[in-house]
């Protein structure tokens, strides 16, 4: 059982991370609350899930099971949104290449038509319901749970985080291609995390956020064309002279992609993880944080039906 009697952390770091993650669960159970889920607030919901799944990454080792728990809830909710997200991706991505597919593209766009508004009437009212209580849920347990701890301690998830981009980009440079996946996610934590510890400011954690976006992109297009081709290839209404011609034409840029994220990682991630720790502490001592620091909160009592996060 929590004990919810503590008080909120001395810590401005850690006052400004739980306030992260407590805006994105709020914003989420807001969002599952509306209407209907546009493509639009799909897509913003995504990134949001995948900004909460990075800041968790920098939970310190008391907080390990609830963020754990935390992430597995609300990664099966992004993986969800994802199907929607990716039928709308392909059909953007089939359209990017209709001049160099040409009567192909005609072809495969009914079966993609056809996918994109199956997978969105799939996000139903009830689903929507029951995600919007768990994140409440969440939301009401880490109010209440106490967090101590400093701002070396959430250096230390980011480090980790580091190391591993560092890893999978080292193994596509020896053109190992299975390490694309894992470098965009650990991108994708490794930027979010240098996003919360800039705070907006224009120094040189800023810089690197700016530098690894261009990475992020790249490695992000070469999925969106990764899972058109996957999809394609499972569809018996879609002819062979079609596939291999739009195969043909996605893995040319597919090819192309590979080799500048090759060079981008290489230069991103050249440092070893020990060079990245003492810089992200020194840059993040000299960040001024007083001003993001929520003023203090009463202690939450969370209620008992509540106190159970494992379900």
């Amino acid at each position: 059982m929590l004990d919810a009697t503590r008080q909120r952390p001395g810590d401005p770091w850690f006052a400004v991370w739980t306030s992260e993650i407590l805006r994105v669960l709020g914003g989420l159970t807001n969002v599952l609350q509306g209407g209907r889920l546009t493509e639009p607030v799909v897509h913003k919901s995504r990134r949001e899930l995948k900004r909460l799944r990075s800041l968790l990454r920098l939970a310190p080792a008391s907080l390990g099971d609830l963020a754990d728990d935390t992430r597995e809830v609300t990664g099966e909710l992004r993986r969800r949104l994802g199907h929607s997200r990716d039928a709308t991706v392909m059909l953007k991505t089939l359209n990017s290449f209709s001049a160099d597919l040409g009567e192909a593209a005609s072809r495969i766009n009914p079966v993609l038509s056809a996918h994109h508004r199956q997978a969105s009437a799939m996000l139903d009212r009830r689903s929507r319901r029951w995600d919007r209580d768990r994140m409440a849920r969440f939301g009401a347990l880490w109010r209440a749970s106490p967090i101590q701890g400093d701002a070396r301690d959430l250096c230390k998830g980011a480090v980790k985080t580091y190391r591993r981009a560092r890893q999978q980009a080292i193994a596509l440079g020896k053109g190992k291609d299975a390490a694309l996946h894992p470098l965009r996610k650990a991108c994708v934590d490794h930027q979010n995390h240098l996003a919360f510890f800039a705070l907006g400011a224009k120094g040189k954690i800023g810089s690197r956020h700016g530098k690894l976006k261009r990475l992020r992109d790249q490695l992000g297009l070469c999925h969106d064309l990764e899972v058109l081709c996957d999809f394609v290839r499972t569809r018996a209404d879609i002819s062979a002279s079609d596939l291999i011609h739009l195969e043909d034409v996605l893995m040319r840029r597919h090819g192309q992609l590979v080799q500048k994220a090759v060079k981008s990682a290489a230069i991103l991630f050249a440092g070893k993880s020990r060079q990245f720790e003492k810089w992200i502490r020194r840059e993040v001592g000299k960040t001024s944080i007083a001003a993001f620091v929520e003023p203090s909160r009463p202690p939450v009592v969370v209620p008992p039906d509540l106190q159970e996060h494992t379900g």
